[in-house]
């Protein structure tokens, strides 16, 4: 192999940075606005529709995410392993993977494997379904459920088709086609549903047939969504090849390394294999929740978790999944160099101390506010549920979930072959240690979902140590001392100030009565607290903002 120029290193390095910064900000940025929009339809919508309804309703939208997931999640990781080349091809006869289309075309072969395995996946997640109580008693007995079945059959079908095309676009680091592509399908998902819902709530009566109907509007929406991404990536792959110099297909294709052929590179094969092991186990404990739902809550109860977890997931869609997301690929890019480590080790530095100061913040105007907020969004039947009481706690949840998906993408993004078994051994584990606590939380000591959340917690607190402890393991093979502590020290002002603004609200606001809001003044008062708290940690942390702010004007300027 030759010795490349540390130069060009370094300049793709920058590049690799750059495009990971431009992505991650247009992909929050799209999240805020298509979240936005969602939440004020739904918003609309949820007047409508009964616990029951919208149970059903999420139970779909789960199986879709999961089949999904399965089929696509390990190949969208292995690809980022592939060596990116620039040269342009000498012969457009075949495919060498020393050149730009042999490149591109090996991520298509293993965007192609998703679509391959996807339709059994879809078979056997449908069977495994179809004796469940949830599919029998609740979804079978509806009117339509025929034509809801088939529409979330056909919109997984037209996602794994177009798979292979979303994959070289994230291969490219090209966040601005899917920015667009997901914003405008998001929005098209949500009008269909609201529109349809609308109309059937304006001409049915009887409340099976709405109920029914209700629940084919929000198959059709997510029909429409995936129809919507489809025609976007197929519209887009038509001009690739004109705008890139290449002879890409859609297509499994041989490839040539030198004097040897194969579709698929034995090494990004393996660590393919290692992803897609571990991704089953990452669903059972990411999803556990919602499988352990399935089984052991009814559909209404079911419909009360959805909600909880949608409104307080709202903040972990909009800004840590996209910030999970770039960090994943900026990591996994980067490390395919030598000499980039401690350019990874200033980037993992800063996001963290970002997520520490974020999280106060989400704590204090969350847990103080979240409830007295959810009561004036959310009316009628719920009112008759515990789903207020339960919001508060899924709060205390949410940083839990932050750094776990932070660190996991830093962890995946420089893990070996042997380190992926290691962590699925280690999943595997913990998996069944989550299950016989969630069982046991939620039957024996007869918590229901309040059990739920606090052996979710337990299950991110299990995943964060191992992560973090391979994370600080890899950086001390390469020189490096990485300590949470150092970053908890570093944050201390700030851990300070969110104590100190608890106690001031304490006294001020609530008269020492509590620590949660019961009136709207109560609420003005808190929501002011909030922004002087939200003002003293930027001021805290002015330099590391200052960088990102840089970061985002300048691509190229080096990290902290």
């Amino acid at each position: 192999m030759t010795k490349q120029d540390p130069a060009i290193d370094e300049n793709e390095s920058n590049d690799v940075i750059s495009k990971s910064t431009k992505g991650a900000s247009s992909l929050i940025l799209i999240q805020i606005i298509t979240k936005l929009f969602t939440f004020i339809l739904n918003q609309l919508l949820i007047r409508y529709i009964s616990p029951n309804t919208f149970g059903l309703a999420t139970y779909l939208e789960f199986l879709t995410s999961t089949i999904l997931f399965f089929s696509r999640e390990g190949e969208r990781l292995a690809i980022q392993r592939i060596k990116s080349v620039s040269a342009l091809d000498k012969d457009t006869t075949k495919f060498d993977i020393n050149y730009k289309s042999g490149s591109f075309q090996q991520v298509i072969n293993f965007g192609l494997l998703s679509t391959f395995i996807g339709i059994p996946i879809l078979s056997a997640v449908g069977l495994l379904q179809w004796k469940t109580q949830t599919f029998q008693t609740s979804l079978l007995v509806l009117p339509f459920h025929k034509l809801t079945l088939g529409l979330i059959v056909g919109s997984i079908i037209l996602e794994l088709l177009i798979e292979p095309v979303y994959a070289i676009y994230q291969f490219q680091l090209d966040f601005g086609k899917r920015s667009k592509f997901e914003g405008l399908a998001i929005f098209v998902r949500c009008v269909v549903t609201f529109i349809s819902v609308f109309i059937v709530a304006s001409y049915l009566s009887s409340s099976k047939l709405f109920e029914g109907a209700v629940v084919v509007s929000f198959a059709l929406g997510q029909f429409a969504y995936s129809f919507t991404l489809f025609v976007s990536y197929a519209f887009a792959f038509s001009k690739f090849n004109a705008l890139n110099g290449t002879h890409v297909k859609y297509s499994l294709e041989k490839l040539n390394d030198k004097s040897t052929q194969y579709y698929f590179d034995k090494e990004v094969f393996n660590i393919y294999q290692g992803f897609f092991i571990q991704m089953i186990f990452k669903q059972l404990l990411t999803e556990g929740d919602k499988l352990l739902i399935n089984y052991l809550f009814n559909v209404s109860q079911q419909g009360v978790y959805a909600v909880i977890s949608n409104y307080g997931s709202i903040i972990a869609r909009l800004l840590f999944q996209p910030l999970e997301e770039s960090t994943r690929l900026l990591f996994s890019k980067l490390l395919l160099t030598k000499g980039n480590t401690i350019q990874t080790f200033q980037y993992l530095k800063l996001i963290s101390i970002f997520y520490l100061n974020f999280c106060i913040l989400v704590l204090f105007a969350g847990l103080t506010n979240g409830s007295y907020l959810l009561q004036f969004l959310l009316r009628g039947k719920w009112t008759q549920t515990n789903v207020f009481q339960l919001f508060q706690q899924y709060i205390a949840y949410i940083p839990f979930l932050a750094f776990n998906g932070i660190l996991e993408a830093v962890f995946t993004s420089m893990a070996t072959k042997s380190d992926m078994k290691q962590f699925s051994t280690y999943m595997t584990i913990i998996t069944l240690i989550i299950l016989l606590i969630s069982y046991l939380l939620i039957e024996q000591f007869q918590l229901g979902l309040s059990g739920l959340i606090i052996a979710n917690i337990i299950n991110m607190l299990l995943r964060i140590t191992y992560c973090y402890k391979q994370i600080q393991s890899f950086y001390s093979r390469n020189g490096i001392w990485f300590n949470c502590f150092t970053i908890v020290k570093s944050s201390s002002k700030a851990i300070l100030s969110g104590l100190t603004m608890v106690m001031v609200q304490y006294v001020v606001v609530f008269k020492g009565m509590g620590f949660t809001t019961n009136n709207f003044n109560q609420l003005i008062y808190s929501a002011l607290l909030s922004v002087l708290l939200l003002v003293i940690l930027a001021y805290f942390e002015r330099v590391i903002l200052k960088d990102l702010i840089l970061k985002l004007v300048s691509p190229h300027r080096k990290l902290l």
